[in-house]
């Protein structure tokens, strides 16, 4: 456990010590964050450089963001919320739980990909479309103030 702190804390000041003004670091974390939120796994780091050109924000800060959210540990949780939360708004009611899930994400690759999401699909994106907002918005913020914090931590240090 006290690896984990010890690597978030190093992303953490990855992030922080980017020569920018906290408000681009923040929407770079949100838009990362944003980004994580949609299983298009294998796409979220082209997809991330691409919108970071695009919004014209920290490409380190939405990259690190978006691998930090969404990762080989925490890909299997956010398809289950993601997809329960869309059955939710869709009224479906599947006996889909996170073992399923997980043998599903094992079973994936480049040639089977669409059949496997394919009964997935649309649960799983409408859930992705309601939490990603959410999530991004609340990266934004509390990256915001994180990052405004430490930045005024060092400035009086230095």
């Amino acid at each position: 456990m006290k690896r984990i702190w010890r690597w978030l804390k190093g992303k953490f000041l990855q992030i922080a010590r980017i020569d920018s003004t906290p408000v681009k670091i923040a929407v770079g974390i949100g838009l990362g964050a944003f980004i994580a939120m949609f299983p298009i796994t294998g796409f979220q780091f082209i997809t991330g450089i691409l919108l970071s050109f695009l919004f014209r924000v920290n490409k380190v800060a939405v990259v690190v963001t978006t691998q930090l959210i969404c990762n080989p540990l925490t890909l299997p949780f956010l398809v289950f919320l993601n997809f329960k939360i869309g059955e939710k708004i869709l009224g479906y009611n599947s006996s889909l739980s996170m073992q399923s899930i997980r043998l599903l994400l094992r079973e994936i690759n480049i040639t089977n990909i669409f059949t496997t999401l394919g009964n997935l699909a649309k649960p799983l994106y409408l859930g992705s479309a309601v939490t990603a907002p959410v999530i991004g918005i609340f990266a934004f913020i509390f990256g915001y103030l994180l990052i405004k914090r430490f930045k005024g931590k060092e400035k009086t240090h230095n």
